[in-house]
């Protein structure tokens, strides 16, 4: 990837950090509403919505896994995405992580009804501190407003993860 397009997605990335107002005025098109209401999921999890200064917009939806289940997957959350994609259109899927026991989780824009077919995916690194973690690509095919989901795996292992807010860009 050359400097200038690494320079670009840092620039985006960046405004997906930057407070709302400044966003405003010059943030590229979001496709989703940012927040941390993420939808949690799947069997021997708990979670709880938390008030957290240290992260953009000041809550986190804190999951607790004390197993790893039988698969990553059967632990998961969601946030909704409610506009359009289309074919052709360069995604950025950022959102604020942070777990005590790090490792790796699986992160996607994804179709919300079966069979759940990924639209952008990839892996993100976590660690103890909240960062700012983003997976990129490229849409192969037409979806409707409401008909796609971002989706966390976080079943790879036995930890306490916050998440923070997701925000969907359409890059121009």
């Amino acid at each position: 990837m050359s400097m200038l397009r690494e320079a670009w997605f840092a620039a985006l990335i960046a405004l997906a950090a930057a407070p709302l107002a400044a966003q405003e005025a010059s943030a590229p098109p979001m496709l989703n509403t940012p927040n941390a209401g993420w939808n949690v999921y799947g069997p021997g999890q708990t979670h709880k919505a938390r008030k957290d200064g240290a992260v953009q917009g000041g809550s986190a939806m804190r999951v607790a896994i004390p197993a790893k289940p039988a698969n990553a997957w059967d632990v998961g959350a969601s946030v909704p995405i409610d506009k359009a994609i289309a074919k052709g259109d360069k995604l950025i899927l950022a959102f604020w992580v942070r777990s005590a026991e790090g490792g790796t989780l699986g992160a996607a824009i994804q179709q919300n009804s079966a069979p759940y077919a990924p639209i952008v995916a990839g892996r993100v690194d976590v660690g103890p501190e909240w960062k700012l973690v983003h997976i990129k690509g490229i849409a192969a095919a037409d979806h409707a407003a409401g008909a796609a989901n971002v989706a966390l795996t976080l079943g790879d292992q036995a930890r306490t993860i916050d998440l923070g807010p997701a925000f969907v860009m359409k890059a121009e």
